[in-house]
């Protein structure tokens, strides 16, 4: 084990405890040797842990740094960057969360190379036309001043941002609540795209995770809040996901931008409520970042960004059948339609425990096989 990097212990961690999870935070922060100290330790003192449950001890258990160490080479690999807290590279507005996570994976600008101010724009999915307005202007207006957008990944108002900034020629931080090979949200690829081509970065704490996972969003959501300072509401609904974010930005301090749209409309409701609670109205970037910066206010034309010709799918499809290698499709018969552990994997496919672990990886960012509790895989459905 000696010289592995501590980047595989906290991967271990994150596979154990679950994406979302501030317990590997904690154990970095006050266990002897932090959390390479945690793992050597091993079952014996997991299992007289308070924080530690008895499911948490036994996935522990069952996850091993030789799985951790194949996804990071696989990761590596497609060229993404994997950070976690004890890196130079981790956002340090990430370390002032209550749950920091554990791994980030990001691609496109490195978070130290992103400067300026990050204000996260979010919204409505289903946006009116006032709020895709106010979303692609304010957006257009942050990054002409030099700040940065954080927003999610969605149609709607999430959109709208990242629209506004690319017609300005700015950075942007999109954050997923899937892995970066996911074909979730075909819609806006095109818009992901060029947030890398002009130096903005996509970041997600899942290292597979095809679709969103339950409570997916809401993990997603504290991670675009938890990076910023301030956190601008485009239409948010009485009960909607949006109304999340004010929950986050209050729970992390953050300053809160209400867009106040049109009167009495029910689509605004949550938005009336948090303007009462002491949100600040927003109309434009300028109120966001002060008088004291220099903003264009011309709003930007939708049409800036050009779209594909054809209209993808909203949701994600099945994967295509795609060939197969031999030892690909070893894993695959061997499955079935049941769920297997890697060592009964092992002894099925006649594969040594390295070479089936860097397949397994592979399969799974492919979306041919999924993982699931206790160290063991199934497939997700016929392929």
């Amino acid at each position: 084990m000696a010289g592995l990097s501590n980047i595989v212990f906290w991967m271990w961690a994150q596979q154990a405890f679950g994406p979302g999870s501030g317990t590997p935070w904690h154990i970095h922060k006050s266990f002897p040797g932090g959390l390479e100290g945690f793992y050597r330790a091993g079952p014996r003192c997991w299992n007289n842990m308070d924080y530690v449950s008895e499911v948490q001890s036994e996935s522990l258990a069952l996850c091993t740094v030789e799985e951790a160490m194949a996804r990071l080479e696989y990761a590596v690999k497609l060229g993404w960057q994997v950070v976690t807290p004890e890196c130079e590279q981790y956002p340090r507005e990430l370390r002032n969360i209550s749950d920091p996570p554990a791994v980030l994976y990001i691609k496109g600008a490195k978070p130290v190379e992103l400067t300026g101010p990050k204000v996260a724009v979010v919204g409505a999915r289903k946006a009116l036309r006032e709020s895709l307005d106010a979303a692609r202007s304010i957006g257009y207006q942050l990054a002409t001043a030099g700040g940065v957008v954080v927003t999610g990944e969605a149609v709607g108002a999430d959109a709208g941002a990242m629209e506004g900034v690319i017609s300005a020629g700015g950075r942007a931080v999109c954050v997923l609540p899937v892995d970066l090979s996911s074909p979730y949200m075909a819609k806006t690829a095109h818009l992901r795209r060029r947030v890398l081509e002009l130096g903005g970065a996509l970041m997600t704490e899942y290292f597979s995770q095809r679709s969103p996972a339950q409570g997916g969003f809401q993990l997603r959501n504290r991670l675009i809040t938890g990076l910023c300072r301030r956190v601008v509401l485009v239409q948010a609904a009485e009960k909607s996901g949006t109304m999340i974010y004010a929950r986050h930005a209050a729970g992390q301090g953050r300053k809160l931008y209400v867009f106040p749209g049109p009167p009495d409309a029910e689509e605004f409701a949550g938005s009336r409520r948090l303007l009462k609670e002491g949100a600040a109205p927003v109309y434009s970037g300028s109120e966001v970042l002060g008088t004291d910066r220099a903003i264009a206010m011309e709003p930007p034309a939708p049409a800036a960004v050009k779209k594909p010709e054809r209209e993808p799918p909203e949701e994600k499809e099945p994967p295509k059948r795609q060939e197969l290698s031999i030892e690909q499709q070893a894993v695959l018969d061997r499955l079935g339609g049941g769920t297997l552990t890697v060592d009964e994997l092992m002894e099925g496919c006649g594969m040594e425990m390295g070479k089936l672990l860097r397949l397994l990886t592979r399969m799974e960012m492919q979306g041919l096989i999924e993982s699931a509790p206790g160290r063991r895989y199934r497939r997700p459905g016929k392929l």
